[in-house]
């Protein structure tokens, strides 16, 4: 993900989830949570881990701040898309693509969760789901320039081998697989 795309999400993330001032060390100490484990911390935590290469311990992160009561649901899909993130660059790619599912099913006009999802299936060579899904987010979000770029660009990959879309008002609609349990 590019870096300033990052910066933004965990941005409207931390904006989110920073709320009100910290609590006190006795709130903290009878709230049941670890000293420290503020939501700021959580998601620097995992995001500083995710950079560094060590994808377990982001996903294990962003799973904690996941599974925090109180969060809306559009920080709920934006933690989701950071986990899926991490399970992509762990190659986690099917993982991925269930995350950014999950994230699609608490904000179903997330532009970037469509993107992402669909840049795996490309990773995957499934063609027909990448162009679905990135098409939604250009449909989205149409003056996002990455997104426009990589639809072209999947255009030009899907002509080379020989795959055309039947388009079709505003194309074909992204497909959500089946989820396991989490």
């Amino acid at each position: 993900m590019a870096a300033a795309l990052k910066c933004a999400l965990i941005a409207a993330l931390l904006m989110g989830l920073a709320g009100p001032a910290p609590p006190l060390a006795a709130q903290e100490a009878s709230s049941g949570e670890t000293p420290g484990a503020a939501p700021i911390a959580l998601v620097e935590a995992a995001y500083l881990a995710n950079r560094r290469g060590d994808y377990k311990a982001a996903i294990a992160g962003y799973t904690k701040i996941i599974q925090r009561r109180g969060l809306t649901r559009r920080e709920r899909a934006i933690s989701y898309l950071l986990r899926g993130e991490a399970k992509r660059d762990d190659r986690q790619l099917e993982e991925a693509i269930f995350d950014f599912t999950r994230a699609l099913r608490q904000w179903p006009g997330y532009p970037q969760a469509h993107f992402f999802r669909g840049r795996v299936y490309e990773q995957q060579g499934k063609l027909a789901e990448a162009y679905a899904d990135i098409a939604k987010a250009v449909q989205l979000d149409p003056d996002r320039e990455s997104y426009n770029t990589s639809l072209s660009l999947l255009k030009k990959r899907m002509a080379e081998v020989g795959l055309t879309i039947q388009e079709q008002g505003d194309g074909p609609e992204p497909v959500s697989p089946n989820l396991p349990e989490e």
